[in-house]
């Protein structure tokens, strides 16, 4: 089976709970994968389809209540569900995942 080819990767925290979780993300022309490191105590890989990518927005990120960087990533589902990225270079991530989802519906990958 071929490797996917990815359009876009980089470190990134999945904030899940109250624990940002340390990896990297990667989108390919299916998903969205986030991969943590070994030392997280959530270790679960997440996928998350682009079919089912119904928004994404960059958002500020706080710390104890206080909005702070501009530097995350919120993916909302079509079911509603939110999922939230801290990543570098957050408004090319919002527009190479929009561009993946649209490219994605239209050549029927999703």
């Amino acid at each position: 089976m071929a490797e996917p080819v990815y359009i876009r990767e980089g470190f990134a925290n999945m904030l899940k709970g109250k624990e940002g979780v340390g990896g990297k993300l990667y989108l390919d022309e299916k998903m969205l994968h986030h991969k943590p490191h070994a030392i997280n105590i959530q270790r679960e890989e997440t996928a998350v389809l682009l079919k089912e990518v119904a928004s994404v927005e960059r958002v500020r990120n706080r710390l104890l209540g206080i909005p702070l960087l501009n530097n995350g990533l919120k993916v909302t589902l079509q079911s509603g569900l939110e999922v939230q990225y801290v990543v570098n270079k957050a408004g090319q991530w919002v527009e190479d995942v929009e561009r993946a989802v649209a490219d994605a519906k239209k050549s029927g990958v999703v």
